[in-house]
């Protein structure tokens, strides 16, 4: 089941008190690469692409608390996020289908 991987990857597998937290990450994670992908209703998002949704989460998850953030610095260290997928996320998924008329 993806949210007993997702609380292996995190460390939590015996902690229930952020399934919830967990459940709307994944349902994010599914809407924004079923947008990315410009996939249809019918695609199982989530039985095609666990592996992306668990890294979206992992990283939505580390970024919990600084949603308003869109750089960081810490000493010589600096970041930034962005607000769609991740190219990490991206990268586990295959490109996006264009649309012809």
């Amino acid at each position: 089941m993806l949210l007993d991987d997702i609380k292996i990857v995190l460390g939590i597998e015996l902690d229930t008190s952020r399934d919830y937290l967990l459940n709307i990450y994944i349902r994010t994670a599914t809407t924004l690469i079923s947008k990315y992908l410009k996939a249809n209703d019918k695609v199982d998002i989530q039985a095609l692409y666990p592996d992306a949704i668990i890294a979206y989460v992992v990283m939505a998850m580390a970024k919990r608390g600084n949603e308003g953030l869109k750089q960081f610095s810490q000493g010589s260290r600096s970041g930034s996020y962005g607000d769609d997928l991740p190219d990490g996320v991206k990268a586990l998924l295959p490109l996006p289908r264009i649309a012809m008329r």
